[in-house]
C-alpha cells in the first residue's frame, strides 16, 4: 500500500521500486534500524538531503582517506598522474594528483587523492617536487626509480620528475598540443634557436569563423532550439570544437563542404582520446599502435582540398616529431600478445626487441647479485655454527 501510494501521489513509475538501486536502499535502511541500538530513528536522518550531506561529508572523508592510506601503505608498483592549473577568475593555482595501480587480477584502480591549493613559494621544479613529496608522505608513498609518474610535458613541469622516478608524458597532451598548434599558431619554436611555420592559414580561418558562429547562437539564446548542446572552444579538447559544431544548421558565411571535411578528419582523433583516456583498464601498450594510426590518417589524397593538406602535412610531422615514443611504451607493447609482432609499425620491433633484452640482462645481473650475495650469507652463518656444533657433538660423546 506504501509502494502504490509512493508511486501514485508522487507521480512517479512502478519501476522506479523495481530497480537495483532502490533495493539496496531498502535493504540498508532495514539493516540500519536492525543494527540501531535507539528504539526509534528519525528516517528524515537517513534519507540524502543537502544539511545531512553537508553535515557528514568531513567525517566520511576523513574514514576513506583512511582506507586509502591503508591501501597505498601496501602498494610495492603504482603510477601517479600529476597537473597543475591556475583558475582564472581567482588566479589562485591548483595541484592535481591522482593514484593508479593494478590490482591481484589485472584491474585497474583509480584514487583521485585531491586537487590541492598550490602554496609552494614559487613553481620552480624542486619546488613542486617538494610539494608533490610533501602530500605523497601524508599517504605513506615514497616515489623511486621503478615509479612511474605522468604528467604533461610543459617545460616547467619536466625538471621535476626528471629523478627518483619513472617519468612518462601524456599521451593526450602531446596530441593535444599539436591539434592547438595547427588551428591557432603562426609559428612554433622547435628548439631555443629554431622557429617553424604552421602554415595552416586556411583551417585556422574557418574556425575563427564558426567559433564567432557557436559564441553569437549561444549568447543570443538561441541553442535552445537546437537538438544539441553547442560547445564553446576549449584548449583542453581542441579536437571537439569543429566535431560540435556540426549541430549548427545557420552557417551561411562558412563554407559547408569544407567544414564537414575538416569535421571529418578531427574524428580519428577523436577517437584516439577516447582510446587513451580509458579509466578501467591500462593503455600504456595503444600508444605506438595508435599514434601509427593517426599519422596513416594523415597521408594525402588526390581528392582533398588544399586546406586538408596543409592540416594533414603539417599533423603528419609534428606527431612524427613532436609525440615522443619511450623504452616504457616499446616494453609495455612487445609484451602484449596482440601487438608484439608489431603489425601496425614494424619500424619499431626491432627497437622494442634491443629494450627487451636490455630489461632481461639487467634482470639477470640483479638475481646473480642477489644470488651471490645470500650464498655468501649462507656459507658466513655455516662457519660460523660449526664451532657450536663440533663443542656440542664433543659434549654428547663425553655423556655416552
Amino acid at each position: 500500500k506504501l509502494v502504490q501510494s509512493f508511486c501514485a501521489l508522487g507521480a512517479r513509475v512502478f519501476d522506479v521500486v523495481k530497480g537495483d538501486g532502490f533495493i539496496n536502499l531498502a535493504k540498508t535502511l532495514f539493516g540500519v534500524g536492525r543494527g540501531s541500538n535507539t528504539s526509534s530513528i528519525e528516517i528524515t536522518d537517513l534519507l540524502p538531503h543537502p544539511t545531512t550531506i553537508s553535515r557528514n561529508i568531513t567525517r566520511l572523508y576523513e574514514e576513506y582517506k583512511i582506507q586509502l592510506i591503508d591501501i597505498c601503505e601496501q602498494l610495492t608498483s603504482f603510477c601517479l598522474i600529476v597537473d597543475q592549473c591556475t583558475e582564472a577568475h581567482t588566479g589562485i593555482s591548483y595541484c592535481g594528483i591522482a593514484l593508479r595501480y593494478v590490482g591481484e587480477y589485472s584491474q585497474l584502480f583509480t584514487f583521485i587523492i585531491d586537487c590541492f591549493p598550490y602554496n609552494a613559494a614559487t613553481h620552480s621544479a624542486q619546488h613542486l617536487r617538494e610539494f608533490v613529496n610533501k602530500i605523497l608522505e601524508e599517504y605513506k608513498l615514497q616515489l623511486d626509480s621503478t615509479k612511474f609518474v605522468v604528467t604533461d610535458n610543459e617545460p616547467k613541469i619536466l625538471p621535476a620528475f626528471r629523478e627518483q622516478c619513472s617519468r612518462v608524458g601524456c599521451a593526450d597532451h602531446y596530441l593535444n598540443k599539436q591539434l592547438q598548434h595547427a588551428f591557432q599558431s603562426n609559428q612554433i619554436h622547435l628548439n631555443k634557436n629554431t622557429i617553424e611555420s604552421v602554415d595552416c592559414e586556411l583551417v585556422q580561418n574557418i574556425l575563427n569563423q564558426v567559433k564567432k558562429v557557436l559564441s553569437s547562437v549561444r549568447h543570443s539564446h538561441q541553442q535552445q532550439k537546437l537538438s544539441q548542446k553547442l560547445q564553446t572552444y576549449s584548449e583542453a579538447r581542441f579536437g571537439e570544437v569543429l566535431v560540435n559544431s556540426k549541430t549548427l544548421n545557420d552557417y551561411n558565411l562558412i563554407e559547408k563542404k569544407l567544414l564537414d571535411d575538416i569535421c571529418n578528419f578531427l574524428e580519428p582523433f577523436q577517437e584516439v582520446f577516447d582510446a587513451l583516456s580509458e579509466d578501467q583498464q591500462p593503455s600504456l601498450h595503444r600508444v605506438i599502435p595508435l599514434r601509427q594510426y593517426l599519422m596513416n590518417k594523415c597521408e594525402v589524397k588526390e581528392d582533398d582540398s588544399a586546406a586538408i593538406i596543409q592540416l594533414a602535412f603539417f599533423l603528419a610531422r609534428q606527431i612524427k616529431n613532436a609525440w615522443h615514443i619511450t623504452d616504457h611504451h616499446r616494453l609495455s607493447t612487445i609484451l602484449h600478445p596482440k601487438l608484439k609482432n608489431f603489425d601496425c609499425c614494424i619500424y619499431e620491433k626491432e627497437k622494442s626487441i634491443n629494450v627487451l633484452k636490455q630489461e632481461f640482462e639487467k634482470h639477470k645481473l640483479i638475481d646473480s647479485s642477489s644470488c651471490t650475495n645470500t650464498l655468501h650469507l649462507t656459507q658466513s652463518n655455516v662457519q660460523s655454527s660449526s664451532p657450536a656444533s663440533n663443542q656440542t657433538h664433543i659434549k654428547k660423546s663425553m655423556i655416552v
